[in-house]
C-alpha cells in the first residue's frame, strides 16, 4: 500500500457519516459527564428568623434556666 492509497483511505474513513456521528456523540457525552462531575449545588440561603420565634426561644431558655436554678436550690 503506497502513501497515496493510505491517505485516500484515511479521507474515506474520516468523511464517513458514522464516524462523524460517533465523534460528535462522544464529544457531547464527555462534556455532559464533565459537567455532572463538576456540578456543585449552591447551598440554600439561610432563612431569616422572625422576631416572634426569637422571643419564644428566649422565653424557653429563661424557663429552663429557672427550673435548673430551682433544682439546684432544692438539692442544696
Amino acid at each position: 500500500m503506497s502513501i497515496n492509497e493510505f491517505w485516500e483511505l484515511c479521507k474515506l474513513v474520516l468523511t464517513d457519516w458514522r464516524v462523524i456521528f460517533i465523534a460528535i456523540f462522544f464529544i457531547v457525552f464527555t462534556s455532559l459527564a464533565g459537567y455532572v462531575v463538576k456540578y456543585k449545588k449552591k447551598p440554600p440561603k439561610p432563612k431569616k428568623k422572625s422576631k416572634l420565634l426569637d422571643n419564644m426561644a428566649a422565653k424557653k431558655t429563661e424557663k429552663k434556666n429557672e427550673k435548673d436554678k430551682e433544682k439546684e436550690s432544692e438539692e442544696s
